[in-house]
C-alpha cells in the first residue's frame, strides 16, 4: 500500500509517517521499479502503536527504546505513569486556584500575599517528613539537571558523529541545542545552559552500547533555592552513597562473625534495626523517585 493508504488505516498523517521513518521507527520497503515506499500491514500496526504511545505523551526516544528491546514496555509505561501522576498533581492544584481567581471581579481584588501563602500551605501542613522529601526531590532534580545520559543511535567514534548524536537527541526531545566546541569532548548549550559531554560504553543485554554522559560546566549554578546547605549535603550523600553504607554494614556484621548471635545482644538488635531502616528507606526512595537516566527532557 502507498503512504496515503497507510495514513488512512493508521490515523497518522503522511508528514508524521515520513518523520517516524527518518527517526528509524519505521522501515517500509521500496518498490524497485519506481523507488516508491510500500507499506505493509506490519508497518500500519507499528504506526498505530506509535500513535497510541504518543497519545500517552511518551517521548520518541523512549518509544524507540521499547521497539528495539532496550526498555521493556511495562517499565516504560510505569515511568510514563509516574510522570503523568506528578503532572496531574500540579495541574489539579493549578485548576483549583484558577477557579477561585475566575470568581474575582478585578485584578485589584486579588490579595497576592494571601494567595501565595495558601499556595505554600500544602507543603507546610505535610510535616517534617514531607518537608524533607520535597527538598530531597528538589536536590535530586538539580542533580539530574547537572548531569544526564542518553543512548545514541550509533557508536559515536568521530567528532562529527558525536555532534550528530547531540543534534538528533535535541531534535527528538524538543531542546534548543547549540554546539560551541566540537570534538570527542564537545561543549554545547541547551536552552542557554553550558554543558560538556563524554562518550562511555554500557552493557545492554550483554552487548556494549555507546552512552553519552552530559554535565553542566558550572554546577554551582544549579543548587536548589530554599534548601539549607547542611540538608542539601545530607540529601546528596543519601542520593549517591546509600549502597556503600549498606554494603559496609553487612561486611561489618559478617566480619565480626555475629550472624548466629545477632539477637543475643542489644548491639546486634540495633545493627539489625539500622539495616532494616536503610533497606526500607532506599526501597521507598527507588519506588517514589524517577531518575532521569534516559536524558534531559524539555
Amino acid at each position: 500500500m502507498n503512504i496515503k493508504q497507510a495514513q488512512q488505516l493508521s490515523g497518522v498523517s503522511s508528514d508524521n509517517i515520513r518523520f517516524y521513518e527518518k527517526q528509524g521507527l519505521l522501515h517500509p520497503v521500496r518498490n524497485p521499479e519506481n523507488d516508491y515506499r510500500e507499506y505493509s500491514e506490519a508497518d500500519v500496526r507499528t504506526l498505530k502503536l506509535i500513535r497510541a504511545l504518543r497519545m500517552l505523551d511518551m517521548p520518541l526516544e523512549q518509544i524507540r527504546a521499547v521497539f528495539t528491546g532496550v526498555l521493556p514496555l511495562p517499565e516504560a509505561a510505569a515511568q510514563q505513569q509516574k510522570r503523568l501522576e506528578e503532572q496531574s498533581q500540579h495541574l489539579a492544584q493549578a485548576i483549583r486556584f484558577c477557579g477561585e481567581l475566575s470568581s474575582l471581579s478585578s485584578l485589584e481584588a486579588l490579595d497576592a500575599d494571601h494567595l501565595l501563602e495558601r499556595m505554600d500551605e500544602p507543603r507546610q501542613q505535610d510535616g517534617f517528613f514531607q518537608d524533607w522529601l520535597s527538598d530531597y526531590r528538589r536536590v535530586t532534580l538539580a542533580e539530574h539537571e547537572k548531569r544526564f545520559t542518553f543512548l545514541p543511535d550509533g557508536a559515536v567514534t568521530t567528532p562529527r558523529e558525536f555532534s550528530e548524536a547531540l543534534f538528533q537527541y535535541a531534535q527528538d526531545n524538543g531542546l534548543d541545542l547549540t554546539i560551541t566546541k566540537e570534538g570527542m569532548y564537545p561543549e554545547f548549550t541547551i536552552d542557554g545552559i553550558a554543558y560538556t559531554a563524554t562518550r562511555n560504553y554500557t552493557a545492554v543485554r550483554g552487548c556494549p552500547v555507546a552512552s553519552i554522559a552530559c554535565q553542566v560546566l558550572h554546577p554551582e549554578e544549579f543548587e536548589p533555592d530554599g534548601v539549607p546547605p547542611l540538608r542539601r549535603r545530607i540529601q546528596r550523600l543519601l542520593h549517591f552513597l546509600w549502597l556503600p553504607v549498606l554494603l559496609f554494614s553487612f561486611l561489618l556484621l559478617t566480619r565480626q562473625g555475629q550472624l548466629e548471635d545477632l539477637f543475643s545482644s542489644w548491639e546486634g538488635w540495633i545493627l539489625l534495626l539500622f539495616l532494616l531502616v536503610v533497606i526500607g528507606t532506599m526501597s521507598f526512595r527507588s519506588w517514589l523517585l524517577f531518575y532521569n537516566e534516559n536524558g534531559k527532557k524539555k
